[in-house]
This record gives structure tokens, C-alpha cells and sequence, in this order.
């Protein structure tokens, strides 16, 4: 029954149709390109979801996964846009609050582990990464990484997107990078094509925590530690708080106070959500 249906949706596909009758009951079905215009998952679990089910609240009802680059809550405008790549992380927050400041039209973009949902490094749920663009009001491209996926190609596929379905021009490639230069050179010789602004990069810590002190007070937000962290007397678990008390800690203990290095990771959320895990 299942080929039956994938070839009636192809079907229904290929002839631009939005809809097609199920066989079983006789109801019209929605394709996923159709699905796709309405711009986000509107989590009544649909059968060809293009968003993975990403809003679907039931995880006995969750039956899709991302299978390419999706932009959701998004709309058509011909204007210049950045596009920021987004971990969900204190960087991130501090990255976008910089381009809100300079009053720049920003996208999130966002790859993660096709196999996981989850954000590789940081190891963050993607329903999670969908809340954060609902409660910031900002479109969000998701783009799924497969084994053996070229890294480069997928993220210029999905800035490919980006450009076609807004009808916009991307102005620059926005990153959270503070003081890893490596990093940024690859990111600058990857992308030739655009321009990369990475609005962090060598600020000082101490603006950097005030301004991510203030933004956390402002916008009622919980900090959070999204994978261990081991410390030369402890380990520190995922959940932990990421507070001004850890800071201190992080310096008295040699470590980068902002994790640059890769000590551990963080997810930024409203202190009223419940974290999907």
C-alpha cells in the first residue's frame, strides 16, 4: 500500500496538482510541494510533511523526516537579507542581537545530523531550533546533513532556496565566531562568493557577557549547558546553568570563559519552555 501511495503523490506531483484521493478512504491528500507553500508545519501530522513533523507535539505521531532543505516562516520580499547560521547557542543570541541593532533582515540557518534531529557539535533537538525562530518571529532554514553529505553543496542548496523563495538577495553570511581565526579564514576561502561578517570577532569577553547578561534579564531567557563539560574537579552536565558563578569558575580553571574552544556548548530558550530532549 505504501509504493502505491508514494507513486500516486509522485504522480500528483508531477502534474503540479495540490491534492490526491487515498485509495483507503477516499480523502483528499495534500502533497508535500503543496505543503511546502503553506511555509511551515502545521502539526496535524500530515502524511507528506515536508518539515519533518518538526511542530507535531506526539512523538507517537511523528512519521517524517526532513529529507532536503526547508525554509519555513518566510515570506516573499525583494530586499537584501543576512543570512546567520544559527547553533541555538549564546553566540548565536549575541550574533543576531548585533544584526537587530543594525536593523538588517535576517534568515536562521541551521544544519543538523539527518540521522538525529539533533545540531551536530551542539547537540540540540531541532524542535527546539524551530521554537527559537517561532518566539524571535524569523524565517528558518533547516538543512539536513546525511552521512556522507557534502558539507558545502547541502548549505549552498539551501542559500539557493533561501534566495528563490524570499525573491531576496543575500547580503552576507553572518557567524557567531569570536577569536578562532582558522575558522574564520576556512569560512571566508569556503564561501568565496559572499560576504562573510562575523560582528563577535575579537569584541571583548566582558561585553560580550554584559550584553548577554542584559539580553538574558530583557528577554526573561535560561542559559544552558547543551553538552558536558568537564572541569579539572568535575563534570558538568547538560542542563546546567551558564551563569556569571560559571564564568568565574571557567577563568579560575584555565578554561575559555565563552567555550570558544569547544569546552562545551549552549542552548538559549525562554525560561517558560519545556525543552524538547
Amino acid at each position: 500500500m505504501r509504493s502505491d501511495i508514494d507513486e500516486l503523490h509522485r504522480l500528483a506531483c508531477d502534474a503540479a496538482r495540490d491534492t490526491y484521493i487515498d485509495p483507503a478512504s477516499g480523502y483528499q491528500v495534500l502533497t508535500s510541494k503543496a505543503l511546502l507553500r503553506q511555509g511551515a508545519c502545521c502539526g496535524n501530522s500530515c502524511r507528506h510533511c515536508p518539515y519533518g513533523h518538526i511542530n507535531v507535539g506526539d512523538p507517537n505521531l511523528i512519521k517524517q523526516s526532513i529529507a532536503g532543505p526547508v525554509l519555513m516562516n518566510w515570506s516573499s520580499k525583494d530586499q537584501d537579507i543576512d543570512v546567520l547560521f544559527w547553533s541555538g547557542g549564546k553566540d548565536s543570541f549575541l550574533a543576531l542581537d548585533h544584526l537587530l541593532q543594525e536593523k538588517k533582515r535576517v534568515v536562521l540557518l541551521t544544519s543538523f545530523g539527518a540521522l538525529t534531529s539533533r545540531v551536530s557539535i551542539q547537540n540540540i533537538h531541532i524542535k527546539n531550533i524551530a521554537k527559537q525562530a517561532e518566539f524571535l518571529k524569523l524565517p528558518l532554514c533547516l538543512v539536513p546533513l546525511f552521512p556522507n553529505t557534502d558539507y558545502k553543496s547541502s548549505i549552498q542548496e539551501a542559500l539557493e532556496l533561501i534566495t528563490m523563495q524570499t525573491g531576496a538577495r543575500i547580503n552576507r553570511l553572518v557567524f557567531g565566531d569570536l577569536h578562532l581565526q582558522s575558522i574564520r579564514q576556512w569560512r571566508v576561502d569556503t564561501w568565496p562568493q559572499y560576504k562573510i561578517y562575523t560582528p563577535l570577532f575579537n569584541v571583548s569577553y566582558e561585553k560580550l557577557l554584559s550584553n548577554l547578561w542584559s539580553l538574558q534579564e530583557l528577554m526573561d531567557l535560561e542559559i544552558t549547558l547543551s553538552t558536558e563539560l568537564v572541569m579539572p574537579n568535575e563534570t558538568l552536565g547538560v542542563g546546567t546553568s551558564f551563569t556569571e558563578g560559571l564564568v568565574q569558575k571557567l577563568k579560575e580553571s584555565g578554561l575559555d570563559a565563552m567555550l570558544e574552544n569547544g569546552e562545551a556548548h549552549t542552548l538559549v530558550f525562554p525560561r517558560t519552555w519545556k525543552i524538547y530532549q
